[in-house]
Order: C-alpha cells, then structure tokens, then sequence
C-alpha cells in the first residue's frame, strides 16, 4: 500500500555511532592518561549523544540537543537530491553518510552521518522519495 493514507513506515532511526570518529575515538583513548585524549572524546561522546535522525516513507526528523531538544521535519516531497557518501575510513568502519539537499533555506542541507555501511537505506529513501513525489505530482527541476 503506497497511497496517501498509508500508513508512515520507519525506514531507519538511530544516531552517530563512535565509528564514525574511529581514528578520534581511538586516538583519545590511547591518549586518555596524558590527558589529551580527554580533548579528543568529549567532543565525540557529545556528537555520539546529541544527535538522532528517523528516516520514514514520509519525512525526515532530525532532533539534536544534548540538554535541551529540538526536532526539525523535512517532507520527503520537499526533498531535491539524496547523496550516498562513504570515505575509505567510514569503509572500513562499516557506516555511511546521506546527505540530503532540500528545498528549505532554512536548513538546505542535511546530513545523515553514520547510517548503515551499505546502500540498503539509502536505496529505501530514494524509491520512498519517488512515491512522495509522485504522490504530490512534483517534478523535480534544476535550482
């Protein structure tokens, strides 16, 4: 069923993972009793525990905040491009960025740091995209 009264299906959620910064985190570690390693993981930990994203078939949540939260909702129908980004060391690390451009100004840009090393997500968010769109009777122009 992929009508607009579907019902919304979760197509990934979670959060940065320490893989993401592994030469950091690593690092920090073998760092840690000279105190500078302390420099290094604080501000991983803090990335790793402040941010989340929910992918579904119909939007886009971002909620970050560490002591205070806020949720930012982007409509997939509103999306422009998806980008799969994976560098030799998120490879290695098994995770992957989706960078997704908007049409928003207030937040043109959003990326989605540490999903899944593979390109199943991203392939979910992109047929999800085309029903959004279809169903919405948008076409997708240059900006």
């Amino acid at each position: 069923m992929s009508g607009p009264d579907a019902p919304e299906e979760i197509l990934w959620q979670g959060g940065p993972t320490w893989r993401a910064w592994a030469v950091r985190w690593i690092a920090g570690w073998v760092l840690l009793p000279v105190l500078v390693g302390l420099f290094l993981l604080v501000p991983v930990w803090m990335r790793t525990r402040s941010k989340r994203w929910k992918l579904t078939s119909k939007r886009v949540e971002v909620e970050s905040g560490l002591l205070s939260k806020r949720i930012d909702t982007l409509e997939l129908w509103r999306i422009r491009d998806i980008e799969f980004r994976q560098s030799l060391v998120d490879r290695m690390a098994g995770v992957s960025s989706i960078v997704i451009t908007a049409h928003d100004p207030a937040q043109p840009v959003i990326e989605v740091r540490c999903s899944p090393g593979d390109r199943a997500v991203y392939d979910r968010l992109m047929s999800a995209l085309m029903i959004a769109r279809q169903q919405r009777g948008v076409m997708n122009l240059s900006p």
